[in-house]
Formats: structure tokens, sequence, C-alpha cells
């Protein structure tokens, strides 16, 4: 027998073994499959009898009521802040919502929606494109200036995968619109407004938790649960519950953390048709696009940046961010400079400057926030031995990362995806298998981890980073090497501006993925 006689069925057999893995850690670790199950829904016979109580009424808290009411009966949300339960909180016109989110720090700041969330959404709501128009949202494929990638602009035919353009304020009060008031909307999930004290065991199954405890205007009530889901965000509120009756007693060992020592500054204008007229964005102030300007240099040269976005309502939102104790500006006049301060090997565009002296014409309506980003940290539930069967968190419940990557909210929907997709494959049973918490903290961690190793790599490149106890900036040196010929490399080749922009949107390459 020849050598080539081997070396064919060889060819064949590894490719082979390549794409089944590759397609396995797609499964596991993107959830991009996982949203097409997020369509279907139990017929109403055959869900699981009594209410899943979602402690939260924020991004991840209406994801999570979303898919539940696939599954169960009925889905009650504790949310805290009052306002919520008005009219206010469901505005078509977010930008002139009258109150606040006092919980989420980044409410009037500038936000990063990547691809996946788009599609996770649009799967959970038929109608999302409709209510995108109505509240002036754009859903479209985004477009890149400058010589940072090469696009993959001919694999989605002329244009790139869709992504909702959004301040946090209009993605979360879309989804409160969409949860419980647009055409499909489920009846059966419902908001209350109070605080919850703690939680109850089950007397009859140790392993269960049986009630909530929530404190309302009205006074003290409680709510029997078949599921409980965290939704409280960093505070963490779930874990503090089921410790004091007596589950996750090796949670505070499990918990890693980093402080990445970055703040930034928005600038938030609403531009009128006659400024968005003379702006001399690239194609126009009308063109599809949200994109219009980010500057990220290297790490080695500076560690400040800068990022200019059009949203919802005619807004531009304009970001000075810093890793360490630099200044980022705080009025208007210092925008420019700062900008033309950051160190590149090529100047600045003049319509970039240009563009940023007409936001003078805009001053008026000017919203600044400054917000200095808080500690990385995950803490490790899929190492817990001893969590409630029927108790899971989500989204900043478990871990949070630098919100400069644009990954809190896609961090959220991969959680919901996981859990709705155990509930799908156990559709049959008319109760929660017995290992639901343990299957569920299994699934999110696989997904964690590439979101928590990433940011983390990128973030240790500042050497005002404080490390995770026991590591080093030295950490992820090779990778953040690789990267960075890897982003000069994408400058020319097509195949690697393709690889580069499909994962930056949290997709991973086309090939073989089939959408």
């Amino acid at each position: 027998m020849n050598s080539l006689t081997l070396l064919v069925p060889s060819f064949f057999i590894c490719r082979f073994l390549w794409s089944s893995l590759r397609q396995y850690l797609i499964r596991r670790e993107t959830g991009f499959h996982d949203a097409e199950f997020v369509r279907h829904s139990r017929p109403k016979r055959d869900r699981i009898p009594g209410t899943v109580v979602i402690c939260g009424g924020s991004i991840s808290g209406l994801l999570a009521a979303r898919a539940c009411a696939n599954h169960f009966e009925s889905v009650v949300i504790v949310e805290a802040e009052s306002w919520l339960n008005t009219e206010d909180a469901i505005k078509v016109q977010s930008w002139t919502q009258e109150h606040t989110r006092s919980r989420i720090m980044q409410y009037t700041s500038i936000q990063g929606n990547l691809a996946m969330l788009y599609r996770g959404l649009a799967n959970m709501f038929p109608n999302l494109d409709d209510e995108c128009v109505a509240s002036d949202i754009g859903d479209y494929g985004g477009n890149f200036f400058g010589h940072i990638l090469s696009p993959p602009y001919t694999q989605y035919g002329g244009t790139l995968p869709k992504t909702l353009f959004a301040s946090r304020k209009a993605l979360e009060t879309l989804l409160r619109r969409l949860v419980f008031t647009s055409k499909g909307h489920h009846s059966d999930i419902q908001q209350i407004i109070g605080t919850i004290t703690g939680v109850r065991a089950d007397a009859l199954q140790p392993d269960r938790l049986s009630e909530v405890l929530v404190r309302t205007s009205d006074g003290s009530s409680v709510i029997k649960a078949a599921l409980v889901v965290d939704c409280t965000g960093p505070t963490q509120g779930g874990s503090k519950w089921i410790q004091r009756v007596g589950f996750g007693n090796s949670l505070a060992t499990l918990k890693e953390s980093f402080d990445a020592n970055m703040h930034y500054t928005t600038f938030c204008f609403q531009i009128s048709p006659e400024l968005g007229a003379k702006l001399p964005i690239p194609r126009g102030f009308k063109h599809p696009c949200g994109g219009i300007m980010t500057l990220f240099p290297d790490v080695s040269r500076d560690n400040r940046y800068i990022s200019a976005v059009k949203a919802e309502g005619n807004s531009i939102y304009v970001a000075c961010g810093s890793w360490g104790g630099d200044e980022t500006p705080k009025s208007l006049e210092g925008i420019k400079p700062f900008a033309q301060s950051i160190k590149v090997d090529k100047a600045l565009p003049e319509w970039f400057l240009e563009f940023l002296d007409l936001l003078g014409e805009a001053e008026e309506t000017m919203i600044v926030s400054a917000v200095r980003v808080a500690p990385s940290f995950w803490t490790h539930y899929e190492r817990a031995p001893d969590l409630p069967s029927n108790w899971i968190a989500l989204g900043d419940s478990v871990s949070r990362v630098n919100p400069l990557y644009g990954q809190g909210c896609t961090k959220a929907l991969l959680d919901v995806l996981a859990m709705n997709t155990i509930l799908h494959e156990n559709s049959s049973l008319p109760a929660l298998p017995d290992n639901f918490s343990k299957r569920f903290f299994q699934a999110q961690a696989a997904r964690m981890d590439p979101l928590w190793q990433s940011t983390k790599t990128l973030d240790y490149a500042q050497g005002t980073t404080v490390p995770v106890n026991g590591e080093s900036l030295r950490s992820g040196w090779f990778v953040r090497w690789y990267i960075r010929y890897l982003q000069m490399l994408c400058e020319t080749d097509i195949q690697a501006g393709k690889l580069c922009a499909n994962l930056s949107v949290a997709f991973g390459s086309k090939k073989r993925l089939d959408f």
C-alpha cells in the first residue's frame, strides 16, 4: 500500500474529527444553536406546575422571565424600583423617560451590544424588528471605518450580522415593553414591586427551596416557588439568602476577582435634523450605521480610548476612557484635546475632529455621566456541591466583566439560553429534573470561561490592573502577542478579518454554522 493510499483517507478522517470537535465546542461555548430552542413553548397542559420567582427585573430578569414562560404555569418578577411598574418604564421613545435606574451604574452611559444578543432576541420576540423601528433603535449590520479589520462584507451579503445600536436605557425599556405589553407577550408573566428578604428550604425535599419571602408596600408576603432565579446583579442577593438556610457553604472560597482600574466618561447629545445634515460622518448621519469612530491604540503606547456611536432618537454617545489614573474629560471642551493626545501612528481623520467641534451646537442637550468600572468577578457556582436543585443565578449575579467589551447583556442571554435548553430537553417531565441546578451551572461555566479569560487577558495588558489573587499580569502574554499580530494581519488578509470580526460579535467563524 503506497503512501498516497493512506494519506487520502487520513485527510478525510482528520477533517471529520476536526469538524465534529468544532461543532461540539460551538454548542458548548457559544449558545449559537440554542437560540433557536427559545422559540418553542410547551402546550399549557404540559407546563411545569407552580411559579418561577425572578429576583430582579433588569436585563437578565426580563430575559429569564420570557424563557421561563415557555415552560412554567406562571412567572413572577420581584423588582424593587416602583417606577418600573409605570408607563414611563415601557416608553416607546426611551430618550424622553423621566426616571432613571438607581441601581444600574451605566443606565445613561454608552452601551455596546454584540450580534449574538440580536440573534437571541429575534428568536425570543418575533416582533423585535417592528418594535425597534418604533423606538428608533438600529438593528442593522455594522460598518467599519478606519484600517483595523478587513470586514467580511461578502460573507453576509454586503453588510455584517445585525446588532442593536441602543443605549442601556433604550434596550432595557424595549425588553420590558416586549415582555409585558407588545403583541405576542406572555400574560403569564407579572411583576410586583417589593424587596426579597429571604427564602425557605423545603421541609419535605431538603435539596430544594419552597418559598420566597417578599416585603411590599402592603406588608410581607410569601410566594411558593417551583424555581428561584437570582437576577440581583453584583449584590448577589441570592447567594446570601440560600446560605442563611444552609446551602452554598463554600461560596466564599469560590469567587475570583481582579480590578482593571478603568473609568470612562460618556457624553450624550440629541442631534437636530439641521445639525445632523452638517455632521461630516462618512456616508452621512442618516446612513444606517451605529458605529461612528472607535479608537483603541496599542497598549504599549497609550492606555486611553475614545468611541462615538449613533443610537436611538437621533442621539450620539461619545465615550472617553482610561485604564489607571489618567483623567478623562468632564466637559465638551475637553473631548477634542483628549482625542488628539492619544498616541497613534496615524493622526485622527479631519472629519472626526470637525465632528467633535460641531457637537458644540448640541451642548444644551448634553448629558454627562462618569463611571468608575467596578472590579470584575466570577463566583464558580459550578464547583459548589450543596446548592438547591431549584435555584440558579444569572448574569451579573454570577460574574461581572469589563463593560468596555460589550459582553454584559450577551452574557446574560447565554445564561438564559442555557437554562432554556435544559428545560427544552426535559420537556416531557412534569417537574424540574433533580440535577437541574447542577446541569445549569456546568453549562453556564462552559460559556462563561471564554468570556472571562478573554476580558482578563486584555485587561492584564494594562500595568495598573490588579490581578486575581495568586496570578501575575504576565498571565496570557502569549495570547496578547498573538492577538496583536493577528490584528495587524487583519488589515490586509480577508480570512483573518473574517475570523476576528465574527469572534468580536460572539459568533465564531461562519463556516459550517449555516446562518
